[in-house]
């Protein structure tokens, strides 16, 4: 803040109401806290923190990575020492992930349909290595951001969205991107938020990813519970500004998005009447954005007293086509009002954007600010992988241990597919076209997953596989390769593998397995089916 000459009248008006700080507040509570994830956590009691929040370990809904301790002594005060002590590292898989069923009910049983998601990192130099990493983050298939990791801060991300009507699991995955470079995630946060939060921008299809959310008016971070949807909104000064507290008994904060109270009862009131409140932001984001800002006004005005002004953003900073104005805009007394810009457009290298409040000629007072939040609408939510698909999967993954670290979406999103698995190039509900399980060391019978009627090649060679060789195969309809060497199945060929003339297959090193089928409508293409081993490479 500076201290700069103005009116003693307007100083003396400014310093009463910023000392008026015995109103009672009331917190909603219609939203409900899901899930609280301590990533890392060993300890098999929840912790409750400071919030009244418990949290929880989190081996339960992951199946991979190490636990890894943290020193918090740089920790910003905002965040829970505790929680933020430990972290999950994931070293071997490209994608490793959660999953967590919010079971689609609110502890009292009403419906929960849609939720804020926030997933927090908090490096702290744990590896010694003095290199935070950075890797990608990804939720139901869909892609979410890069995660850039800090050596001292928390680097915390959002998304708010709807549920899938089907199901109520919500899968969240950490993508490597460098070799070395591993990811890894502190604490993972669901809260249900009422339906018609965040609900006008776009239809439930669409995600909304968050990018700041700043109040000026106030001094500490607001988070839970004063904020009952559990957003965080941080604490920013504004040079030539004071902090002045709303003078209002009550405050009705029954606007769309609902702010907290707290953040509305708080406002930075510039101190000078003519001049401008100017706020210069930086966002990750190169596409177009929605900012929502927010105001209030903080004392009953006389009848020769007017607050206006005109909010503008972008003005003449950037070229023509990102300028937008909205006003006058005259802060409501005892109410919240909430002005939206959308489509906003930040500088292409930097990604600076610019908001300025300027008083209109017939204002008495000077303009004031309560609070900003910005955000980009996302590409369409995918379906994911094709349901029939990923059931036959599970069946897989369920029949051989070998297999079951492989969570989340098998295809989705491109390229963090499952390691033996491919796909085709459907980005919204792919089908899973190949598997490759060789030289996995499975053992024993393969299940039935004749489902997945999209399999073009299948390779279990060099394995420890065994009985007959299943029937359905020879159902598969576009299935071009099947590699079956170097396993241990017994009996016959199926007929209809045999009879298939556009199939490649490879049964050699089964010594178990007969080469004579007494099937008599086989016979005459059991020689030309059957490769010999000297030739059983040419088409793996």
């Amino acid at each position: 803040m500076q201290t700069l000459n103005l009116d003693p009248r307007l100083l003396l008006v400014l310093l009463l109401f910023s000392q008026l700080s015995c109103f009672h507040i009331v917190v909603p509570v219609s939203a409900k806290v899901l899930m609280n994830i301590d990533c890392g956590s060993s300890s098999p009691e929840p912790y409750t923190d400071k919030s009244s929040l418990v949290w929880v370990a989190d081996d339960q809904y992951v199946k991979t990575g190490e636990t890894r301790n943290v020193i918090t002594k740089d920790l910003p005060p905002a965040w829970d020492s505790h929680v933020m002590s430990t972290l999950r590292e994931f070293s071997i898989l490209k994608k490793n992930c959660y999953s967590l069923d919010v079971d689609n009910k609110s502890e009292d049983s009403t419906s929960v349909e849609r939720v804020l998601l926030r997933a927090s990192f908090f490096y702290g130099n744990y590896d010694n290595k003095s290199s935070p990493p950075t890797f990608r983050l990804q939720f139901n298939g869909n892609n979410w951001t890069q995660v850039v990791t800090s050596m001292d801060r928390v680097v915390y991300h959002e998304v708010v969205y709807s549920l899938n009507s089907i199901s109520s699991t919500i899968i969240v995955c950490l993508g490597q991107t460098n070799v070395d470079n591993f990811p890894f995630i502190s604490a993972l946060e669901v809260r249900s938020l009422d339906s018609d939060i965040y609900s006008s921008y776009s239809d439930p299809n669409y995600p909304l990813f968050f990018d700041k959310r700043v109040a000026f008016g106030v001094s500490t971070t607001v988070r839970y519970p004063e904020d009952s949807y559990g957003r965080i909104w941080n604490p920013i000064d504004i040079p030539s500004t004071a902090k002045v507290r709303n003078n209002s008994t009550s405050l009705e904060v029954n606007i769309g998005d609902r702010p907290p109270d707290i953040v509305m009862r708080t406002s930075a009131v510039n101190l000078i009447s003519s001049a401008n409140i100017t706020l210069q932001g930086k966002t990750d984001f190169r596409v177009p954005f929605h900012i929502n800002i927010y105001f209030s006004e903080v004392m009953i005005l006389s009848s020769t007293q007017k607050r206006s002004f005109s909010v503008i953003v972008n003005g003449y900073f950037f070229a023509d086509k990102s300028y937008q104005e909205y006003g006058p805009v005259i802060p409501p007394y005892g109410r919240a009002l909430e002005v939206r810009f959308e489509n906003v457009t930040a500088d292409p290298f930097v990604g600076i954007f610019k908001i300025e409040i300027v008083p209109t000629k017939d204002s008495t007072l000077p303009p004031l600010i309560n609070a900003v939040e910005n955000f980009y609408i996302g590409d369409k939510l995918v379906q994911g992988t094709n349901s029939s698909d990923v059931i036959s999967l599970g069946l897989l993954q369920k029949s051989f241990i070998q297999l079951q670290d492989w969570t989340g979406d098998p295809c989705l999103p491109s390229p963090y597919t499952w390691e033996w698995v491919a796909c085709d190039s459907d980005t919204d509900s792919p089908r899973v076209i190949a598997l490759y399980l060789n030289d996995l060391g499975l053992i024993g019978s393969l299940p039935d997953f004749s489902a997945m009627d999209a399999l073009q090649t299948i390779d279990f060679s060099n394995n420890n596989l065994t009985l007959a060789i299943p029937e359905f195969l020879g159902t598969l309809p576009k299935l071009d390769l099947l590699n079956l060497e170097g396993n241990n199945f017994s009996g016959e060929i199926p007929c209809s593998l045999l009879k298939n003339s556009n199939l490649k297959l490879s049964v050699t090193g089964n010594p178990n397995l007969s080469l004579n089928n007494n099937t008599s409508i086989c016979k005459s293409n059991i020689e030309s089916r059957i490769p010999s081993a000297s030739n059983s490479q040419n088409f793996i």
